[in-house]
């Protein structure tokens, strides 16, 4: 048994073009790769998107790789990410499994008030593969803790699990603060446990629990880590009579260049030449391009002028140019820089503190886990080529069946009645 297992492709996540179309060519060369290796199967452990309704250019480019794998007879087996799920079902992942494109491993059904995975046998290897999705805020939790582990123990043969959540006993110590859950609410005894939400690559063994395995993403998908991976890659891993063999393949579409620019004492107007100084020691045409600034400054960081430097970077043949000036810090102003918490903890911090004036009659859920689900519903952004009729139609849409199905709907009117 051969088989690739990638996670966190984020397709269409960054804002600038050129990152996007990076992330897409990453995607095309795992693809390639996978072929060329005649792998029996891919898993995608969560986030192949960024979104559950990703732009039509994203998905045609995206179906086109798929393709490719479909008609060479490779299946893809997925599991929804915490970027990629939606909580109404109406992901596009749906729409590639009814296109026969990829498989989602998540089904299942209630029994005795435990959910029972059905799986998916993969006939060409005899191997069962098993998924549960993420969803934004770790909720996943909930269904883990219902989850039927026992009978999924006892099921013979090689299993595979697939799972975008963060395990608290192995994540990294600079992620101390994601929502994790412990290892403990994986069935045991799987053959291989195919990881996808930590976007750094780790292989691990913890008791009964053997190769649990992230591959971190396959391109950075923001500035911290393009600065900390330079990019990404995917796990190629064969199985034999009871021995695993794991190999990482990076991937790198363009070279990554940090410029750590030392403003300390510097005037404004002598940025510039600073720059253009650690520029020409180092080979900027067809690179990523990163400044990153520090130390305290003779003036106000407006004097600056970002955009004549990053013109220069780009007449020497730079792809993209980013900066990070959250380490400049001015005599008029104190540091500036972003709050270690993520955009996520900060908005759950204040759905938290204000969540006793969440005043729904006998709402039949916790109030937290309702408000950040029913945000990710209405943060949904225009798709391209979607009128703005079809927009608000779609997202009325999708509200009223989120509040049908936790029987809401009549709670908001009481509610709302004088």
């Amino acid at each position: 048994m051969k088989f690739s297992h990638m996670a966190d492709l984020h397709l269409g996540g960054w804002r600038e073009e050129t990152l996007r179309e990076i992330g897409i060519k990453a995607f095309e060369k795992a693809i390639d790769i996978s072929i060329g290796e005649n792998v029996d199967f891919v898993l995608i452990s969560g986030d192949l998107f960024d979104s559950s309704n990703p732009t039509i250019e994203v998905m045609a480019k995206a179906a086109k790789k798929l393709y490719e794998l479909k008609i060479k007879g490779i299946p893809v087996y997925v599991i929804e990410g915490s970027h990629d799920f939606s909580p109404t079902g109406r992901t596009i992942l749906k729409v590639f499994q009814e296109a026969g494109l990829l498989k989602r491993v998540t089904s299942g059904e209630e029994k005795e008030g435990k959910l029972v995975l059905k799986g998916i046998l993969d006939e060409k290897t005899n191997t069962r593969i098993y998924g549960i999705s993420g969803i934004r805020g770790s909720l996943e939790k909930a269904t883990y803790n219902s989850l039927d582990r026992d009978e999924l123990e006892k099921q013979k043969g090689e299993k595979i699990f697939l799972f975008h959540s963060a395990i608290q006993e192995l994540k990294p110590n600079n992620l101390y603060q994601m929502e994790s859950m412990p290892i403990s609410l994986l069935p045991k005894g799987f053959t291989y446990y195919a990881g996808g939400h930590i976007h750094e690559k780790g292989e691990f063994e913890l008791g009964e629990y053997k190769n649990v395995v992230f591959p971190g993403a396959l391109f950075p998908n923001n500035i911290d880590e393009l600065l900390s991976f330079k990019g990404g890659g995917f796990y190629l891993v064969e199985y034999n009579d009871g021995s695993l063999a794991k190999m990482y393949i990076p991937i790198k579409i363009a070279p990554v260049i940090l410029l750590d620019i030392n403003l300390e004492g510097t005037h404004p107007i002598n940025v510039e030449e600073k720059v253009r100084l650690s520029a020409d020691k180092n080979e900027i045409k067809g690179s990523i391009v990163i400044l990153k600034f520090r130390g305290k400054i003779e003036g106000n960081l407006s004097d600056i002028n970002f955009k004549k430097i990053i013109l220069y970077l780009e007449n020497k043949g730079a792809l993209l140019v980013k900066r990070d000036t959250r380490e400049i810090k001015t005599k008029e102003f104190k540091e500036i820089k972003n709050s270690s918490l993520t955009k996520e903890k900060l908005e759950e911090e204040v759905i938290i503190r204000h969540k006793d004036q969440i005043k729904i009659k006998d709402c039949q859920i916790e109030p937290v886990s309702f408000v950040k689900t029913f945000m990710d519903i209405l943060s949904r952004e225009k798709k391209e080529g979607e009128k703005k009729d079809d927009y608000n139609k779609s997202m009325l849409s999708e509200s009223i069946d989120y509040l049908s199905k936790n029987k809401l709907l009549e709670d908001l009117d009481e509610t709302s009645s004088p």
